[in-house]
């Protein structure tokens, strides 16, 4: 929808807090799309009380380095998270 995708680190070592999701974006969507980095233990979209998207949602990934991959290739750019 035009906008950029932001990454970056989580309380989680190995996980990566992802900004500016579209709210059509699922959790099965984001496990899907970051599954390309390495083993996504859990993909979760925020919600409101709603089940409305508040546009953004958690990676965790299952060794820290795939998360560190992650987050270079989208910050350089280099991925795009559709449905």
């Amino acid at each position: 929808m035009g906008r950029t995708l932001r990454v970056r680190f989580a309380t989680h070592a190995s996980a990566l807090k992802v900004l500016n999701l579209n709210p059509l974006v699922s959790n099965e969507i984001l496990h899907q799309a970051f599954s390309q980095f390495g083993i996504v233990e859990r993909a979760v979209v925020v919600c409101d009380d709603r089940g409305r998207s508040k546009g953004y949602g958690i990676v965790e990934f299952s060794r820290k380095n795939n998360a560190q991959t992650a987050l270079q290739q989208v910050n350089d750019g280099l991925f795009l998270l559709g449905r």
